[in-house]
């Protein structure tokens, strides 16, 4: 572990903003948006015109819980191919036992394109560990027992974030489920949900609503979306909004959707929500003053 990563676990985790000659910096559109939202900590980017046209709470970190997935995914499939065969070992009795789970066993045999939809849909946190110790082992290049090659990847993933542009941000588990050493801000969660809706495999299994999969053992079982904007019966579907990705701690929930809005696309960041409803209740108002201002203005 290098000291920055030493320093950002032992000091208390503040806000590093991006400034105009960083790398990864997305410019403010100096006209606002009159919105009104629940929750701490909020983004709104137009992709189009490659604009952050709102922003609440940007001076302070942010905790992504399973939002982090989108970048081990990122990180993954720069040294995997979603093709390539997985059997999930030790690494899996890193999860913890409260965790959103896909139903994933010691030994079963996936695909890496599996296990993404497998982190995207029930949001499952041994998907992230297996998916992690793969891509690990494939990094080192050599014989590693599954823990040791999530700190492998982990390692790989903090140093991918800073190449990328990430100025604010240190990982150290690739399922979210952390304590303060593990953060990042808005300016840096835009920069992986920009990654990530053009991604190709991020965004086809991220605007499923659910999907029956057969591992390569042939095993079957039934993934359902964490995202309730997704499923018609929920009160927060919007139509418009094609993923992106759910994520919950205690009183400090999450959510990072894209959404086309007459021809538009939008990404939307709730950070910091007291519970689940309340995530939802904001995107679902800023996906509606969108576009009922795309209506007026035409």
């Amino acid at each position: 572990m290098s000291l920055f990563e030493r320093c950002a676990i032992l000091l208390s985790p503040k806000a590093v903003l991006h400034t105009e000659h960083d790398l990864g910096y997305i410019p403010m559109d100096p006209q606002t948006l009159d919105i009104h939202v629940n929750t701490q900590y909020a983004f709104v980017y137009d992709c189009s015109r490659d604009r952050i046209i709102y922003l609440k709470g940007e001076d302070q970190v942010v905790y992504p819980a399973s939002i982090t997935k989108l970048l081990t995914i990122l990180v993954a499939l720069e040294v995997l191919s979603p093709n390539d065969t997985v059997l999930p070992g030790e690494e899996l009795s890193l999860v913890d036992e409260d965790s959103s789970l896909a139903d994933i066993r010691i030994g079963q045999a996936l695909t890496v394109d599996q296990l993404i939809e497998g982190m995207l849909l029930p949001s499952g946190n041994d998907a992230a560990y297996a998916l992690a110790a793969a891509a690990g082992h494939r990094i080192s290049g050599g014989e590693l027992s599954g823990k040791a090659a999530v700190k492998v990847f982990m390692q790989s993933m903090n140093e991918y974030a800073r190449a990328h542009g990430l100025k604010g941000s240190h990982f150290t588990v690739p399922d979210g489920l952390a304590g303060e050493g593990h953060y990042t801000t808005l300016e840096d969660m835009v920069l992986v949900a920009k990654a990530a809706i053009n991604n190709h495999i991020i965004r086809r299994y991220a605007a499923l609503p659910q999907d029956s999969v057969t591992y390569a053992d042939g095993y079957t079982t039934t993934w359902i979306n964490t995202n309730a904007m997704l499923h018609p019966d929920s009160p927060y579907y919007r139509a418009s909004v094609i993923g992106l990705k759910t994520g919950s701690l205690d009183h400090n929930c999450c959510v990072v959707i894209g959404a086309k809005i007459r021809g538009t696309h939008y990404l939307i960041g709730i950070f910091g929500a007291e519970d689940n409803d309340t995530r939802f209740a904001d995107a679902a108002a800023i996906v509606d003053l969108l576009t009922n201002r795309r209506e007026v203005a035409k």
